[in-house]
């Protein structure tokens, strides 16, 4: 099916047509397009690259999304986007592309762990060890929905203590919800607090809602990533 895109006019209106980097005020101070750095510039900059796109080889697309929580290569993502195989082709954000292999499956969890194959040095974004987290805070997403590469997006923590049932019939837990937008292409990537720390693995969305989101909380990747390193 043929996607339709709304086309984007742009106008520019004599004086009023402002030059990006610079703003002015009413008393003529200019200020520097470094005034425009927020906190979620700041959390993009510092963690999108630590996240990976699971490549489609049929395509050659991205079809799902990882978080490197560890300096060797260690990837955590859902589950549900490895599936059986045990061998993936992943892209980093410079665009390089390496093989990695499936290191462990927690169903229960829609968790998994990927290693790349590399000697590589790598961003990380390891969970964050605290697991405080404030319903109403601000929060940031970084995937690959649909295939548009490295897509940000961002929201509220909604919700703590949700229970959701997975289509194997495994329920989860202790799920956090958001409404930052998550579409497919987003699973198995971050969710940040404005500090720029991992608070969850983004997973699944309300069908037929908007703006429900459900998030699998920094905890269980850790409670994960124990059991690799035993």
């Amino acid at each position: 099916m043929t996607a339709r895109f709304g086309l984007l006019s742009v106008c520019c209106v004599g004086a009023l047509c402002l030059l990006a980097g610079h703003a002015r005020t009413q008393e003529g101070k200019t200020f520097e397009s470094t005034d425009r750095i927020s906190p979620i510039v700041r959390v993009v900059q510092k963690c999108q690259g630590s996240v990976v796109a699971f490549m489609n080889p049929k395509t050659g697309a991205a079809m799902g999304t990882g978080v490197i929580v560890d300096p060797t290569g260690l990837i955590v993502t859902n589950a549900h986007v490895v599936g059986k195989d045990k061998s993936f082709k992943i892209q980093l954000i410079d665009k390089t592309e390496l093989s990695a292999e499936v290191v462990k499956v927690f169903g229960d969890n829609d968790l998994a762990v990927v290693k790349i194959n590399t000697t590589k040095k790598f961003d990380v974004l390891p969970p964050c060890k605290s697991d405080k987290v404030y319903v109403g805070e601000e929060v940031v997403a970084i995937g690959h929905p649909y295939g548009y590469s490295y897509t940000i997006s961002r929201g509220v923590l909604s919700a703590t203590g949700r229970r959701i049932l997975l289509p194997t019939g495994a329920e989860i837990t202790e799920v956090y919800q958001t409404d930052t937008a998550i579409n497919p292409g987003n699973s198995g990537g971050p969710l940040m607090n404005v500090n720029g720390e991992l608070i969850g693995i983004n997973f699944a969305v309300r069908e037929g809602a908007q703006n429900i989101a459900f998030t699998i909380p920094a905890k269980k990747v850790r409670a994960l990533l124990i059991t690799i390193s035993d």
